[in-house]
């Protein structure tokens, strides 16, 4: 790549374009192209040219991003270099990505897969030593399940305390430089000890929420996540970081948008894997009361609150159509006392309720309360 500064920017795309196909590209030349593309938007625009002039526009196929187990497991040690790591390993493929999470959508003009990868390959080349040390060698990690109706106090060497709810399992890492939890399923509480130095950082679904020292609760279910804050300020955000380079910045703003967001105490929002709620107001005690026993809720659709009270039912509860998980339910459910929601829940709505020979309990629209309302 001799003399590049006196070549013409689609002679000189056509020669970075042959330079990364070769799948012994040395990890400096990748470094470099990156520089050259983020030299001007001429460059972008040349070597995209020339990918359209090479036939190789096709659509970007999704990459097997690691989950959140695997992110837990990153071994990069960023004191040696990425060279001498790289070699260490036998599968060393799986790293490329480990900074990025999000798949990019399948639509013409993007980078082609394997120029993807390349990518984040050199990305994390040059974001290594910046990232945290989450190392088998300083890490400590537990993993804390509940079943069904059970509750559990869980007590970090750093003073902080979450209290998970039924059902719910999480993943705690802890090194010197961060405090990290995966909130897999179910509800958890977190009172966050004060330090600055180390962020506490709760991962569930699609985003991560960070606080110093405040307490929040973080529900998690199949459709969504709710984010309540108690106590202090929390930041919302997505869980995949932009890169420096064009076009992953438009895939991934295009996909989450601008959607990092701070909660302070009364607050609330709820996620899912594509969109993010307003900023509401919330009654934190209310949201909470499930440490007490207690499930209260307002104006929640009932299939939240059946996967909610799943939690702590002995038999499973099933929504049995949609108009029966769409009918809007304000109340408290006592735990304990499941039996004598259900019956409240057939008086107060036009649900009917058919129980299986294996104890399985179905809600169904009743269409002759549905009729005889009709009729007045």
């Amino acid at each position: 790549m001799k003399d590049k500064e006196t070549l013409e920017p689609l002679h000189e795309a056509t020669l970075w374009y042959y330079t990364i196909k070769d799948p012994e590209v040395p990890e400096q030349a990748i470094v470099d192209w990156l520089s050259w593309l983020q030299a001007s938007n001429e460059n972008t625009q040349a070597f995209e040219k020339i990918e359209q002039l090479m036939q190789l526009t096709t659509q970007a196929k999704e990459i097997d991003w690691p989950d959140d187990n695997e992110l837990l497991d990153d071994d990069y040690v960023g004191e040696m270099s990425v060279q001498q790591w790289r070699l260490n390993q036998k599968g060393w493929r799986k790293w490329y990505s480990i900074f990025l999470d999000f798949k990019l959508p399948a639509k013409k003009n993007l980078i082609p897969s394997f120029a993807i990868s390349i990518v984040a390959f050199a990305l994390f080349v040059l974001l290594s030593a910046q990232m945290p040390n989450f190392n088998e060698s300083d890490i400590a990690v537990s993993v804390h399940e509940t079943g069904s109706g059970q509750h559990e106090r869980i007590e970090l060497d750093d003073g902080s305390i979450i209290t998970l709810g039924a059902q719910s399992l999480i993943s705690v890492a802890y090194s010197e430089d961060q405090r990290k939890v995966l909130l897999e399923r179910g509800e958890a509480y977190f009172d966050v000890a004060k330090d600055p130095n180390r962020p506490f950082v709760v991962g569930s679904g699609s985003r991560t929420v960070t606080a110093v020292g405040t307490e929040f609760n973080i529900m998690r279910q199949s459709e969504r996540v709710v984010v309540t804050v108690a106590e202090g300020k929390v930041l919302v955000e997505p869980k995949s970081k932009p890169s420096s380079v064009p076009r992953i910045i438009k895939a991934f703003k295009k996909k989450y948008g601008n959607t990092n967001t701070f909660l302070i105490a009364g607050q609330q929002l709820t996620y899912n894997k594509d969109t993010i709620s307003d900023v509401e107001a919330a009654n934190s005690k209310a949201v909470t009361s499930w440490k007490e026993g207690s499930l209260q809720y307002l104006t929640e659709k009932l299939k939240f609150v059946v996967e909610d009270i799943n939690r702590y039912s002995e038999h499973p509860i099933r929504i049995g159509d949609e108009l029966v998980a769409n009918q809007a339910y304000s109340g408290t459910v006592y735990a304990n006392r499941i039996e004598n929601w259900l019956d409240s829940i057939s008086k107060a709505f036009p649900v009917k309720i058919l129980t299986h020979n294996n104890g399985d309990i179905v809600l169904v629209t009743d269409t002759t309360k549905i009729k005889n309302n009709s009729d007045h």
